[in-house]
This record gives C-alpha cells, sequence and structure tokens, in this order.
C-alpha cells in the first residue's frame, strides 16, 4: 500500500488500476477462450455479488443503528466494532447458505 503524508492509503485509492488490469485479464482470456463463462459459472458470480450487496447493506444497517443504539457508552467504538464484525459474519453465513445452499457448501468443505 503507499503512503501519504504518514498513513496508508484506503483500498478505494489503490483499486482502480488493479480493477482495471483484472477486466483486461479477463476479457483477454475469454476472448482467447481460455476462460469460458458458462451458466452455473455466471449464476455463482450472480450469487456472490449478491451476498456482496446483503452485506454492505448489513454493516450499514448495523453501523447506522447500532452507533445510536449504543449512545454514549464507554467502550461505545469497540463494542460497535464487536457489533459489526459478528452480525455481518453471521449476515455473511446465511446468505451465502441460503444463496448456495447446503450441498454447495458441503462440497466446497470436502474438496
Amino acid at each position: 500500500m503507499a503512503r501519504h503524508d504518514n498513513r496508508l492509503s484506503t483500498a478505494s485509492e489503490c483499486t482502480p488500476g488493479s480493477r482495471t488490469i483484472l477486466l483486461l485479464v479477463l476479457f483477454f482470456a475469454a476472448r482467447r477462450g481460455f476462460l469460458v463463462l458458462d451458466r452455473a459459472r455466471l449464476m455463482s458470480l450472480a450469487k456472490f455479488l449478491l451476498t456482496g450487496i446483503i452485506l454492505a447493506a448489513a454493516f450499514w444497517l448495523i453501523a447506522r443503528f447500532g452507533g445510536s443504539a449504543l449512545g454514549a457508552m464507554h467502550f461505545r467504538d469497540e463494542l460497535l466494532l464487536v457489533l459489526l464484525a459478528v452480525g455481518d459474519t453471521i449476515v455473511y453465513a446465511l446468505a451465502i447458505l441460503v444463496l448456495f445452499g447446503r450441498k454447495w457448501l458441503v462440497s466446497l468443505v470436502r474438496g
């Protein structure tokens, strides 16, 4: 990561170039036939995108309402961080389980 004014840059500052490179690699791989985007693969990508949207909404909701619910507690920020970590872990696990199903999860674990 790059440094600016003695602090680490955020991920949003680093990713535009890497996103462009990734898209170019995917484009050329698909063009040469190395990457075949069949229906199952596209459905999995769509499900992961939907999971990301669900997770972003959960982050926003927990941060928005969790912060105000904790009020002026002594360790408010630390408690909010724990609440975000636990809440979003549960939301992510449930979203993956609902969208992909138990069979997919078992096949992923077993290899």
